[in-house]
């Protein structure tokens, strides 16, 4: 990778967006192969240059499994190839931003299709967890990461968190006293304090308290949720951690059919946050603000509304419905 690419990286990380330099490092990566390939640099390409690699991304790049990039992929890297040259304007390496009337494909925007769970799946996920605790003594190594998992899912339906957000709440970050956790940062932006509901708060407790002793491998670790070999949780163990729990929910709960064929990923308990909240009531604006997202527009992706949630409304709120 070129050196410019890495110092770009580096400046993400510390301006604390540490996912998003994770991300941009791949598409960077994709990038820094295509430029040796042929044989340009990136301190001295041309927005002709930027407009061929885009090129090559709609009409030339297949995948290793022989598929052709999606628009959503094209625009993500390409997005982040204009994302460096900016900085690099910026920072004085290039004298003009060479990516800047390079158009990024246009994609709609519909609602976010990720499969989330419904309230009687929630409850049902954590009961299951919590069962499944109870099952084990109290203190063992089991016990105490059946704990941890309860406490983690509990506190993303809860709160909404990202998965980045969680791995990097600290002890310091949570008040018993006012249940509510402190988000210092998220995605670049400052974050805010946000409440929590006590029945999250009281797992959230069992963890720290009892679980997170036995699990405890490094003095003085400050991050909330600490990892079997890391001093913070793993972003793949999170994946395997709610894999398990949604085979173990399925196998204790028969009767909700169609869980079993739910494909979930930790965002999914963001989306089904969202979706938690506005079926019980709140409103678009409350829900953008606990999810700390930058416009409504994106909140509004995350709560699409069905035809008989408009009917209802019409019928409640309209003054002649």
């Amino acid at each position: 990778m070129h050196p410019s690419m890495t110092d770009y990286l580096d400046y993400l990380r510390t301006a604390g967006r540490a996912e998003t330099a994770r991300g941009y490092g791949n598409a960077l990566s994709h990038y820094q192969r295509w430029l040796t390939a042929t044989g340009l640099d990136p301190l001295t390409i041309t927005t002709e240059g930027i407009r061929q690699y885009q090129r090559y991304l709609a009409e030339v790049y297949v995948s290793p499994r022989g598929r052709p990039l999606g628009r959503n992929t094209q625009g993500t890297r390409l997005a982040t190839v204009k994302a460096y040259h900016a900085w690099l304007a910026r920072r004085g390496l290039t004298l003009t931003d060479v990516s800047r009337t390079v158009q990024l494909p246009t994609i709609a925007k519909g609602p976010v299709r990720k499969d989330h769970l419904t309230l009687q799946e929630s409850t049902a996920l954590l009961q299951t967890l919590s069962a499944e605790a109870a099952a084990f003594p109290e203190g063992c190594a089991r016990w105490a990461d059946t704990v941890r998992t309860l406490a983690f899912f509990a506190l993303a339906l809860a709160t909404g968190r990202r998965r980045a957000g969680l791995r990097d709440l600290q002890l310091g970050h949570v008040d018993f006293t006012r249940n509510e956790i402190r988000v210092e940062r998220e995605k670049g932006r400052p974050g805010r304090v946000l409440p929590v509901a006590p029945w999250a708060m009281v797992c959230l407790r069992t963890y720290i308290e009892r679980a997170r002793p036995v699990l405890l491998w490094q003095a003085d670790n400050p991050w909330l949720f600490v990892g079997d070999r890391s001093p913070q949780l793993g972003r793949n163990t999170i994946g395997e951690m709610l894999t398990r729990a949604h085979t173990a929910t399925v196998a204790a709960n028969p009767d909700l059919t169609e869980l079993a064929a739910k494909r979930l990923t930790p965002h999914s308990l963001r989306v089904s946050f969202a979706h938690l909240l506005f079926q019980g009531g709140a409103n678009l604006r409350t829900i953008n603000e606990l999810m700390l997202h930058e416009s409504l527009g994106t909140t509004a992706r995350y709560t699409p509304l069905g035809l008989d949630d408009l009917q209802r409304i019409c019928t409640t709120a309209h003054p002649r419905g």
